[in-house]
């Protein structure tokens, strides 16, 4: 009796449950080399008590993880965190913390023959020339997501940080200057997203008509907008983005088959699951079709869209 008494003591202090959470990083395409993102940690602020930081990369190698975003293009990923073990619950929310001051030393001693980003600064790199990466507030209060994030204490957790970088990047890169990111991102749990396929029939990318900069031709694309929106062009630089623009983008990919044939098709990663619209695009501003076509989203399914 004395042991099943000491068994329910009710000051003994419940044992706190954990889980684990992996955080990937992806994104949606632009024109340039190298778009490098120098990330220096992940912090989480819980229900209660003070927010605290995760460390990133190797403390005995480096602490500064310089991600490739053009390496992780469509339903592509690089771990940031893996398996890490948290406390399980409730989280308000999630930051990246980035290194992307103004006038920064990012793109210093890059090889312009590597996919690999070196040094612990952010920079894009655009006609084989490197420009140090400027975020706004990147430097103090860096990539913040409001929307609140859960670990579960049974089951791991993969959540994706999706990157559009033709939202984030539509002020132009300016020779001797910053190039500047204002940055577009979605914060996606793996088990609630699907991906948006589709092949792109050749007379459409044949009936794109000249470029007026043949050594700047832009990129044949698929936009991918909220169900009921209208295709339409992105917001100039200084507009904010808003619900009518693009929620996600994707470059066209030319596949250059066996049978010496050429192809096209395209990828969209990590769309959360419900009812958008997609168009394909020869310039970001003519849309084919014109009212879009619809594109439903199921969470770990693929949705195939074609542009016949």
């Amino acid at each position: 009796a004395l042991l099943s008494l000491a068994g329910c003591d009710s000051s003994s202090t419940p044992v706190e449950q954990t889980g684990f959470l992996s955080l990937g990083i992806s994104e949606g395409p632009i024109d340039a080399d190298k778009v490098c993102i120098a990330f220096t940690g992940v912090e989480l602020k819980g229900q209660q008590g003070a927010p605290f930081m995760e460390d990133v990369g190797d403390p005995d190698v480096q602490d500064v993880v310089n991600i490739n975003l053009i390496t992780v293009q469509g339903d592509n990923a690089a771990p940031l965190l893996s398996n890490v073990e948290l406390p399980a619950g409730e989280y308000q929310w999630l930051r990246l913390a980035v290194n992307a001051e103004m006038g920064g030393t990012g793109g210093t001693g890059d090889d312009p023959q590597s996919a690999e980003c070196t040094g612990d600064a952010s920079y894009v790199v655009v006609g084989g020339l490197p420009y140090n990466l400027y975020i706004p507030s990147g430097a103090e209060s860096g990539l913040k997501f409001v929307n609140g994030i859960t670990i579960p204490a049974t089951v791991p957790v993969t959540y994706v940080a999706d990157f559009d970088l033709m939202l984030s990047m539509r002020e132009p890169i300016v020779e001797g200057e910053d190039a500047k990111m204002r940055p577009t991102v979605r914060l996606a749990n793996n088990i609630e997203v699907g991906t948006l396929i589709g092949d792109i029939h050749g007379d459409l990318i044949s009936a794109c008509p000249d470029p007026v900069d043949p050594e700047n031709p832009p990129v044949p694309m698929v936009f991918v907008f909220n169900d009921g929106i209208v295709p339409n062009p992105i917001e100039e630089a200084e507009a904010d983005i808003g619900p009518e623009d693009p929620v996600a983008t994707a470059k066209v990919n030319e596949i250059e088959n066996a049978d010496g044939t050429t192809s096209y098709d395209y990828t969209v990663g990590f769309l959360p699951e419900g009812n958008y619209e997609a168009a394909f695009t020869c310039d970001g501003m003519e849309f084919q079709p014109p009212e879009g076509k619809p594109a439903p989203i199921y969470a770990q399914e693929v949705t195939a869209v074609p542009f016949p």
